[in-house]
C-alpha cells in the first residue's frame, strides 16, 4: 500500500515568482492629443481625466481576470463531476470493520467538494470585486487543502483512480490563484502613481473649498462691521445731540451740584466725627449701666453725631413695616452732653486729661447752633438739587453711551477675527494651496506625460 498523500501541504506551499503575461506591456501612459489645446487645467477636469485612466486599467484588469474565471468555472465544474463519481463509486475494504469510517470520510470529502464548488465566482469589473474575486479565491484554496488534507487517505488508498484528476484540478485552481495574485499585484503597482496624485488633487480640491468657505466668512464678517461702524456713527449723532440740549446741560449741572453738594456733606461729617473724637472715651465710659434708650443716643454721638441734626424720619423694616427712629430731637441731645460734661467735670468720670475734655464739651455745646444751621443748609441744598434733577435726559444719554460702547467693543471683536481670518487665508492660498498646486502639477506629469497647469479659481 502506498503511503498517503497530503494536498493539504501541496496546496499552500510557497510559490515562485515568475513574471506574468500582463506585464508584457510598458507602463500605460494616458494618450492625450497633443495639439493646438491648452495645457491649462481644473481640478475638477483632471480629476475626471485620473479616473478615466484608472478605470482603463480597471477594464485592463478585469478582462485579464475574465479567461482565468472562465477556467475556474471549468475547474469547478470537472471537481463537481468528480465528486458525484466518488459519491456513486463503490468502496471496497480489506476488512468489513474498517468500512462504516471510510464511508464516513467519503460522505465528509464528497459534501465539502461539492459545497464549495457550488460557489459562484462573477467576472469583477470594479477593483472591489477584483479584491474580493481574490480573496474568495485564495479562500477556496485555503479550504480545498482543508479537506484533501483530512481526507487523503480516503482518496490515496481507496479512491486511486480519482486522486490524479482530483490533484490535477486542484493544481489548476492553485495556478489561477497565483496569475491572480500577480494580475492584482500588477494592477496596484500600475495604479498606484494614479491613486495617489487622486489623493492630491482630492486634498487640493478640499484645501480650496475650505479657503472658499472662509472667504465667504470673510465677506460676512466684512458686512457685520459695516453695519456696526454705521451703527456707532448713528449713536454717536444721537448722543451728541442729547449732551448739545439745554435739558442735558441743565441736568448735568444739576449733577455737578450735587456732586459738589454730596463732598461737602461728606467733609462736614468728617469735621463731626473730628469735633466729638476728643470726647468720646467719656461717652463711652458714661454708657455703662445707663439704659438702651441712652445707650443708643450715645453710640450716635460717638459714631455719628451728625444724625444729631437730622429730624425723626420713618425707615423701612423688613416686610414692608415700619417704625421711628428718633435722631434729631437736638435738645435730648444737648441734655445728655451736658449731663456726661457734669459727670467729667465732678470726676463722677475719672479721665487722665479731664481738664482738655471739659473744654471739649465746652466747645461742642457752643458750637451746637451754628452747626446745626450747617447741616440745614447743606440738607436743603441736596434736597432741592435732587427734586431739579431731571433724570430722563440723563438716562437717555446714558443707555446711549452704554449702547455705543457695547457696539464698539462688537467693532473691535470683529476687527480682530476679520484679521486673523484674512491671515488665515492668505496663508493658505500663499502657501498650502501654492504648495498642494506644484504636487498636482508633478503628479499629472508622471502620469499623463504631459505638463499641465492647475487652475485654482482667485475667489
Amino acid at each position: 500500500m502506498s503511503p498517503p498523500l497530503s494536498f493539504g501541504s501541496l496546496f499552500r506551499r510557497k510559490e515562485k515568482k515568475s513574471p506574468e503575461a500582463g506585464q508584457e506591456a510598458a507602463k500605460m501612459r494616458f494618450n492625450i492629443a497633443n495639439d493646438n489645446t491648452s495645457n491649462r487645467i481644473t481640478v475638477s477636469n483632471a480629476l475626471d481625466l485620473l479616473e478615466k485612466m484608472e478605470n482603463e486599467k480597471v477594464g485592463d484588469m478585469s478582462r485579464s481576470l475574465i479567461p482565468i474565471r472562465q477556467s475556474l468555472e471549468n475547474s469547478l465544474l470537472s471537481v463537481g463531476r468528480l465528486a458525484e463519481e466518488m459519491e456513486n463509486e463503490k468502496v471496497k475494504v480489506e476488512e468489513e470493520k474498517f468500512k462504516p469510517s471510510v464511508e464516513s470520510s467519503r460522505k465528509i470529502l464528497v459534501s465539502s467538494l461539492k459545497k464549495e464548488v457550488s460557489s459562484d465566482f462573477p467576472t469583477p469589473i470594479s477593483i472591489s470585486e477584483a479584491k474580493k474575486f481574490q480573496e474568495r479565491l485564495q479562500s477556496l484554496m485555503e479550504r480545498f487543502g482543508d479537506v484533501s488534507g483530512s481526507h487523503s487517505k480516503v482518496l490515496t488508498t481507496f479512491m486511486k483512480k480519482h486522486t490524479g484528476k482530483i490533484k490535477g484540478e486542484f493544481d489548476t485552481i492553485s495556478s489561477l490563484e497565483k496569475r491572480t495574485k500577480k494580475i492584482m499585484e500588477y494592477f496596484e503597482e500600475d495604479r498606484l502613481p494614479i491613486a495617489d496624485c487622486i489623493k492630491v488633487l482630492t486634498k487640493t480640491s478640499q484645501m480650496v473649498d475650505s479657503v472658499r468657505r472662509q472667504e465667504g466668512e470673510l465677506q460676512k464678517v466684512k458686512d457685520e462691521i459695516s453695519r456696526l461702524e454705521a451703527e456707532a456713527e448713528d449713536l454717536a449723532r444721537k448722543l451728541d445731540d442729547v449732551e448739545r440740549s439745554s435739558d442735558f446741560e441743565s441736568a448735568s449741572k444739576t449733577l455737578q451740584d450735587i456732586k459738589l453738594a454730596q463732598y461737602e456733606e461728606k467733609e462736614f461729617h468728617k469735621y463731626l466725627g473730628d469735633l466729638f473724637s476728643p470726647v468720646s472715651r467719656s461717652l463711652a465710659k458714661y454708657s455703662y449701666g445707663t439704659s438702651k434708650s441712652t445707650s443708643s443716643r450715645l453710640q450716635i454721638l460717638m459714631k455719628t453725631p451728625w444724625k444729631i441734626f437730622e429730624q425723626s424720619k420713618e425707615e423701612k423694616m423688613d416686610f414692608g413695616q415700619s417704625y421711628e427712629f428718633q435722631t434729631g430731637d437736638l435738645d435730648s441731645y444737648k441734655s445728655l452732653l451736658a449731663e456726661v460734661y457734669k459727670a467729667v467735670s465732678t470726676e463722677k468720670i475719672t479721665l487722665k486729661d479731664s481738664g482738655k475734655t471739659v473744654k471739649h464739651f465746652e466747645h461742642i455745646v457752643e458750637s451746637l447752633p451754628s452747626l446745626g444751621n450747617r447741616s440745614k443748609i447743606i440738607s436743603d441744598k441736596l434736597k432741592s438739587l435732587e427734586n431739579k434733577k431731571d433724570n430722563s435726559v440723563i438716562s437717555i444719554s446714558e443707555d446711549l453711551r452704554m449702547k455705543l460702547r457695547n457696539t464698539k467693543v462688537a467693532l473691535d471683536n470683529h476687527r480682530l477675527y476679520l484679521e486673523r481670518l484674512e491671515n488665515e487665508i492668505n496663508d493658505k492660498r500663499n502657501n498650502q494651496v501654492r504648495s498642494m498646486v506644484t504636487e498636482c502639477e508633478e503628479c499629472l506629469s508622471t502620469v499623463t506625460g504631459r505638463k499641465f497647469v492647475l487652475e485654482i479659481p482667485s475667489g
